[in-house]
């Protein structure tokens, strides 16, 4: 949970050295619970801090004192390095992208506007090329671990579903908003 804050700040600014030139959007954060934190470029944020520390605790103690049978907790341990190993490649890929532009700034050119709603759905559709051989290993070669990984493939899709969900509701009611008024 660490590493993805702190990859996301780290893309946030690196982004601003040559990839924000082109490429315009609302939100750099996609989780609307961070944004603001993230647009601010806080790097301690106490609120992150105290949930990565309640949950890693959480995980930890289950794992260790709860009793639970080795399969549930192989399948956890699949399912929460799968989604954050998902997300953590994602930071790795825009930070890799972001450094190339930096270094091959003639390669780029022009600017695109792309609408935060835009933004979720490419995150969501590019998730697909994990998510789809880890179905597949799943069904053929199932065992817990490989289950959980797809577990935590599908939560991270929800995941993105839920904010594509939220922003649309938002929209719509910022559009409400913004109506013609009566007199």
């Amino acid at each position: 949970m660490l590493a993805d804050y702190f990859l996301t700040l780290a893309g946030a600014v690196l982004k601003d050295r040559g990839y924000g030139n082109h490429v315009k959007a609302e939100h750099y954060e996609l989780n609307p619970i961070w944004q603001r934190q993230v647009a601010q470029r806080k790097w301690l944020n106490p609120r992150h801090l105290g949930l990565t520390v309640v949950l890693s605790s959480a995980l930890i103690l289950l794992a260790e004192f709860g009793e639970m049978p080795e399969p549930f907790i192989q399948g956890s341990l699949g399912c929460v390095l799968v989604f954050f190993g998902m997300i953590i490649g994602r930071h790795l890929s825009n930070l890799m992208l972001f450094e190339y532009v930096i270094r091959k700034p003639d390669e780029m050119s022009g600017e695109v506007t792309m609408t935060h709603a835009l933004l979720l759905s490419v995150s969501l559709h590019q998730y697909l090329v994990a998510f789809v051989p880890l179905a597949l290993i799943a069904i053929f070669s199932p065992s817990p671990f490989v289950i959980g990984a797809s577990v935590g493939a599908i939560l991270l899709v929800a995941v993105h579903l839920a904010w594509i969900r939220k922003h649309r509701r938002q929209t719509r009611e910022r559009g409400k908003s913004s109506g013609p008024t009566s007199q």
